[in-house]
């Protein structure tokens, strides 16, 4: 996977966009130029880190949303405000059945278990990905997403945000470098504490209207519904 040459995921994505709009193809030659030579986008997220992603890249002038995927309906009404020409589905699938002879890209922020086969199957219809981290659950579907990218001649990215900081691209330069020698061990550490450590309650909530928990589960396994 190709990585952000910037030390911002905004300025990744402002100048990916810059990239792919400079590019003699755009289409990957699977679909028509847009009429207005814009880069033809649809988002899979309609809030939180999606709408983060969806927020830098409509800074760029040449970029143009269509469509997004939600399985939370209530995130719709903010999306439209801003964007009152964009469809909206609520499942993926769907999306990119309808959709992908009219978009070139798209930005995958969904939650994690989803990545992988949202990221696939997009890169399978020819649209330039970019994908939040963890790019997908496990090396073997992060290789054949790498595998199936390059076959299809697409540009792909990994929201890394802080690894694409200066200070750790100089650390891998200077141990690509040899500069420290070969290096036989590493110790790594987080500070960070995510989601909930303790046991999952044993109760289920209702299913808030408008809300496909089916959808949202998506590959992991079935379990109820607890409310945050």
């Amino acid at each position: 996977m190709k990585h952000a040459p910037t030390s911002t995921r905004r300025r990744f994505l402002q100048q990916s966009a810059a990239t792919l709009f400079s590019a003699p193809f755009v289409t990957t030659g699977l679909r028509a130029a847009s009429p207005n030579g814009k880069l033809r986008h649809a988002a899979f997220g309609a809030s939180g880190q999606s709408w983060a992603d969806i927020e830098s890249l409509s800074r760029h002038p040449m970029w143009e949303l269509v469509a997004v995927c939600d399985v939370d309906q209530s995130f719709f009404p903010k999306v439209k405000e801003r964007f009152p020409a964009v469809k909206f589905y609520t499942d993926w699938r769907e999306l990119l059945e309808k959709e992908s002879g009219n978009i070139d890209s798209v930005n995958v922020s969904v939650p994690d278990h989803m990545h992988g086969s949202i990221g696939m199957a997009s890169i399978a219809k020819g649209l330039h990905v970019y994908g939040q981290k963890p790019l997908a659950q496990n090396l073997a579907e992060c290789r054949a997403m790498t595998e199936r990218a390059r076959a299809k001649g697409v540009m792909t990215q990994m929201g890394i945000q802080v690894s694409s900081d200066f200070t750790e691209r100089f650390t891998v330069e200077m141990i690509h470098a040899g500069v420290i020698g070969k290096v036989k061990e590493v110790h790594s550490f987080s500070n960070k504490k995510w989601g909930d450590m303790e046991p999952t309650p044993q109760k289920t909530d209702p299913v808030p209207a408008g809300f496909d928990w089916d959808k949202w589960l998506g590959v992991a396994s079935e379990r109820p519904f607890i409310g945050g």
